[in-house]
């Protein structure tokens, strides 16, 4: 299954730090910028707007659907220029780990979820998604304080 076909994606990183620097990395827009998008401009509340830019000319936007402090972000969004495209509902979690915060993200298109005979399959983990590189990038933002453990 190609990672266009898949309905939804799902990906998880551990980070080696607190639950509350994973929050901070998923919620403001500037650590945003380092890893997700090129330009991120996010009001993490229920109802808040979200806009990503990617310097490749890619826009999405979107609303925040649910925020639960250092536990759950949910946002819905879609291409800039094309609403009646296709839209996604994007969910991080965050979860305590031995090793520090696992942040889970799952990505699901809408129209999926509004099918309620159709089975709403990942991709395969080795599939192409741009969560892949994403994720990794997430990562490198924390890759020094491992080296300083």
């Amino acid at each position: 299954m190609s990672a266009e076909a898949a309905a939804a994606v799902h990906r998880a990183v551990v980070l080696p730090v607190s639950r509350e620097r994973a929050w901070d990395a998923v919620t403001d827009p500037a650590q945003l910028a380092a890893w997700l998008a090129d330009e991120v401009e996010l009001d993490p509340r229920a109802g808040g707007a979200a806009s990503f830019r990617w310097d490749d000319g890619q826009a999405r936007v979107g609303v925040v659907e649910e925020c639960a402090e250092q536990r759950r972000l949910a946002f819905r969004w879609w291409d800039e220029d094309d609403r009646d495209g296709e839209e996604s509902l994007v969910e991080l979690t965050l979860d305590e780990v031995e090793e520090g915060t696992r942040v889970t993200v799952v990505e699901v298109r809408t129209a999926a979820l509004r099918d309620s005979s159709a089975r709403v399959a990942p991709a395969a983990a080795s599939a192409a998604s741009p969560w892949a590189p994403r994720m990794a990038a997430l990562c490198a933002c924390f890759a020094a304080t491992v080296a300083r453990v």
